[in-house]
């Protein structure tokens, strides 16, 4: 019955949203202690698809999506997870954020944060890619324009943060294997393009990157074997 009474309840929350705002909010909710609270407010924010929805999953789940500007989108998936925390907090202009985490099985204690501020950043994040994953924590902070950045994580027990400010930059970070991981990346400039891949197998890896300046090109390989 409080199953129900939850997907009733968003229900609400998604005809009363596309009424007034024409935003559409689509997700689909299977799981355990779930607290979702989205805001959108500006023309064509959207959270889901209607043919493609948010799914999220199960477990300890809270999720709170802010969207101000005009245009943002946010795609979704989170499927199986354990003891997820999820905010993102997204203000510009035609900002694109596509998730994933687990897609159809186990994610662990991911706890995630997202700002972006700026317009037009794209942010695509991978996790488990597919299925397990273990413990987590990433943030990204995004404050200018223009800016891309890539993840494809495979976790264990990663932390990953990235701080970005400025314009037009270009982040790509791979993490793979077992164990470790951990990349801290501060950026501080605009036009630059940055690479890194960790590859490891029971390695404990880290990496802290704090650059300033504009234009450059970094390319970091950091493995146990080819990367």
């Amino acid at each position: 019955m409080l199953k129900r009474i939850k997907s009733l309840s968003l229900l609400m929350v998604m005809l009363s949203s596309t009424a007034i705002a024409q935003n559409a909010i689509y997700i689909e909710q299977v799981g355990d202690t779930s607290a979702i609270n989205v805001t959108q407010t500006g023309n064509q924010n959207r959270v889901g698809s209607e043919q493609n929805r948010f799914e999220l999953g199960g477990n300890s789940q809270i999720v709170n999506i802010t969207q101000t500007g005009q245009g943002n989108v946010l795609e979704g998936n989170i499927t199986n997870a354990a003891n997820y925390n999820f905010n993102a907090d997204i203000t510009g202009d035609t900002n694109l954020v596509t998730m994933n985490a687990g897609d159809v099985a186990s994610v662990a204690g991911t706890t995630q944060n997202l700002t972006i501020t700026g317009s037009t950043n794209e942010v695509t994040f991978n996790q488990g890619t597919t299925n397990s994953s273990t413990n987590g924590l990433l943030n990204y902070t995004i404050q200018g324009d223009l800016n891309t950045l890539t993840t494809n994580i495979e976790t264990d027990d990663v932390i990953n943060t990235v701080n970005v400010v400025g314009d037009s930059n270009q982040i790509t970070t791979t993490q793979n294997g077992y164990a470790g991981k951990n990349i801290d990346m501060n950026v501080t400039g605009s036009t630059n393009v940055i690479n890194v891949n960790q590859t490891s197998t029971l390695n404990v890896d880290t990496l802290k990157l704090n650059t300033t300046g504009s234009g450059s090109t970094i390319n970091i390989n950091q493995c146990n074997s080819g990367c």
